[in-house]
């Protein structure tokens, strides 16, 4: 609402202000006066806040619904990369055993192989000592018999019945631990 500054500036020199001072304020004074607003400007700055509310709340459910359905997208983006997921492990676990059955069954095969062979090995070689503690026991019994004809007492006859007897267990100690052995390797291996 504008003011007759002629009219204040008359009343405020009649009030003992100074004709400069009196200008100077109705400036001012008309200056914010012309800044108010009126009842017209508030209810069109009203309307003018309603619309943008009302864009606002729309533009805010649009937001939300496009934000909805993204949430939407990416679940289902989820379950469907879990069950792929899913079917890889599957395919991967199902490969591994695959692989891991044939391991287990050539390492059987080996196993049963090197057993087979310590076993034929373990038999020839008893085979073997047997032979040669027979042969030794025959040598030993010749010499026995020798040493009766040309020399025997029975004081070197019990010395040398010692001394066989002695070789004998030794050949006997040596058989077992071989079978021991070979035993032993039979247990340890699958």
């Amino acid at each position: 609402m504008p003011i007759d500054t002629h009219a204040a500036v008359r009343k405020l020199e009649n009030g003992g202000f100074e004709t400069q001072q009196a200008e100077a304020l109705v400036d001012v004074i008309n200056g914010v006066a012309g800044e108010q607003a009126t009842k017209d400007d508030i209810r069109a700055l009203r309307e003018d806040f309603k619309d943008l509310r009302q864009d606002f709340s729309a533009e805010l459910k649009e937001q939300q619904d496009d934000l909805k359905d993204l949430r939407e997208e990416v679940r289902q983006q989820g379950e469907k990369f879990s069950a792929e997921l899913k079917e890889q492990r599957e395919d991967f676990s199902a490969a591994l055993k695959k692989q891991g059955d044939e391991f287990s069954a050539a390492l059987k095969k080996q196993g049963d192989e090197f057993s087979a062979a310590l076993k034929k090995q373990g038999d020839e070689f008893s085979a073997a000592m047997k032979e040669q503690r027979d042969d030794f026991n025959a040598a030993l019994k010749d010499q026995r018999e020798d040493f009766i004809n040309r020399f025997a007492t029975k004081e070197d006859l019990a010395k040398l019945e010692t001394r066989i007897e002695a070789a004998t267990n030794k050949v006997l100690v040596a058989l077992m631990a071989v079978g021991g052995l070979l035993f032993a390797a039979l247990k340890l291996w699958p």
